[in-house]
Order: structure tokens, then sequence, then C-alpha cells
């Protein structure tokens, strides 16, 4: 947990993270909200596609009711969200998802890029297994 703080410390970019670690999310969570930090936990262990998804970030993103459940909705719910505060979102439950969907963990993964870029608001942290699929392995590493 040590290496999260210092990362955070020393200012952690905006961006998608591939992160190995099995910290329970209550350690990370006390961890990151300690450093002045905002924290977002996505957990999607057990959704197995795009609706699933779309309800788990309506939830823990706290979107507001008129969310459409649609990627561009997502798009802008995230944007307009945006504090300008710095948030880790720790991604939990994606590689079931992907092994399910992979479009919608593709998709949502663009969506979380271009939103670090445009907000600067969000860190994504996947957390991540020994064996990494493609469509991430060119992700950091932290």
């Amino acid at each position: 947990m040590t290496e999260l703080r210092a990362l955070l410390d020393a200012g952690l970019r905006p961006g998608v993270y591939r992160w190995r670690s099995d910290v329970p999310a209550e350690q990370v969570s006390a961890s990151v909200i300690v450093a002045g930090w905002g924290f977002v936990r996505l957990d999607t262990t057990g959704v197995l596609d795009k609706a699933g998804f779309l309800d788990v970030c309506a939830t823990a993103f706290d979107l507001p009711r008129w969310f459409g459940r649609n990627w561009d909705a997502l798009a802008d719910s995230l944007g307009e969200r945006s504090t300008g505060e710095p948030e880790i979102v720790l991604w939990d439950g994606w590689r079931e998802l992907l092994d399910h969907d992979h479009d919608t963990v593709e998709v949502a993964l663009q969506i979380f890029s271009e939103d670090t870029l445009e907000s600067g608001q969000l860190r994504v942290l996947l957390r991540e297994a020994a064996d990494v699929p493609d469509l991430v392995s060119d992700l950091p590493i932290l």
C-alpha cells in the first residue's frame, strides 16, 4: 500500500493503469482519502454485459437520475461530474467482464482514457491477475 501512497503523494498523473495488488478495497479507499484524493470503487464482479456495467457505473460514480445507460451518456456524465479534484477509480472484476463481453471493456477503457485527458481527474486502476490480456497489455503498470 505504501507504493500507492507514494504515487499519490508524488501526484499520480491522470490515466488508466494496471495495478497488481491484493490489498482490500477498504484499505485502498482509506489510503486514498487520507491522501486527500477522491475514491470510486467500480466492482464489476459478476457483471457479464454492457447493461450490467452501466448500472454499476451509475451507482459507483453517483451519476444523475437522467443517466441514459448508454456510452454517450456515460462519457457526458463523467465529464459533468468532474470536481477538478483527483480521483482514484479502483476497478475490480474487469477481467470477468472482459471474458464475457470484450467490447464492453474495450469501450469503457476508451471512455475512461478520454476522460482522464479531458477532465484530468481520473486515475483508473485495473486490478489485475497474473495473466494479462492483449487489450490492456500496453497500459502502464503501477
